[in-house]
């Protein structure tokens, strides 16, 4: 007979990291990178069949926000785990259209900065990256970023040196959602006696990038973020 033990999650953490400190010319870290979680699931292997589901709910999270762990933890509040099942992977449904915001520098383009704009001169679609103009100024605002698809589909610019299997992430051309497993830093295997804590980290650095368009315009979009999921007693 199968028994299920019911755990209530007593710290969702996440870490990120946010410096606006440039690596190099065109790369910045964000200011606003926000994602919409549709469905979280614990696997027993990286194919991810048969996984327990953790929550299936839209929940919006800035991954680059001082807040998203408090936010995180009442989007999953408890979940069911089977009593000596071994869970190694995390997967992840979400949207595809998430929101960015920041700047970088660009010695490419004949202003100092490539920044988000709320309405940008194209904007960022599946297979065409968002156009701002280039500015002198750092200032910026919300803007739509919608992934692109894969790495051997049209993806148009500037998209092509995205490597989505190895962040991970699956995604079919032009859908609305895709999917993202990662392995959990440890394998971990419930008893009755269980009261497990899941710790979740986003590193956001330098996932903001830029590239010139024309003379003063330029494609901006952001890279997957490392991911680093643990569940432990």
């Amino acid at each position: 007979m199968i028994i299920k033990i019911f755990i209530k999650i007593i710290i969702i953490y996440l870490s990120f990291v946010f410096v606006q400190v440039f690596a190099a010319d065109n790369i910045a870290t964000p200011s606003t990178y926000k994602v919409t979680m549709k469905k979280v699931e614990l696997c027993t292997s990286a194919g991810c069949r048969n996984p327990t589901l953790l929550a299936e709910k839209d929940g919006t999270f800035n991954i680059a926000s001082a807040t998203a762990g408090a936010d995180v933890g009442d989007w999953i509040s408890s979940f069911a785990l089977e009593i000596g099942l071994t869970y190694t992977h995390i997967k992840a449904t979400l949207s595809t259209t998430m929101t960015m915001a920041g700047f970088t520098t660009n010695s490419d383009i004949s202003s100092d900065n490539c920044v988000t704009e709320s309405s940008p001169n194209t904007a960022s679609a599946a297979n065409q990256g968002g156009i701002v103009d280039g500015s002198d100024s750092t200032d910026n605002a919300d803007m739509t970023y919608i992934v692109p698809n894969g790495a051997n589909a049209d993806n148009g610019d500037p998209y092509g040196d995205i490597d989505f299997a190895a962040s991970g992430i699956t995604r079919a051309n032009n859908a609305a959602t895709m999917t993202w497993i990662g392995a959990l830093t440890n394998s971990y295997t419930p008893s009755i006696n269980s009261s497990p804590k899941i710790t979740i980290k986003f590193d956001v650095t330098n996932q903001l990038k830029s590239t010139q368009q024309a003379a003063d315009t330029c494609y901006m979009w952001l890279e997957p973020p490392s991911v680093s999921v643990s569940l432990t007693d």
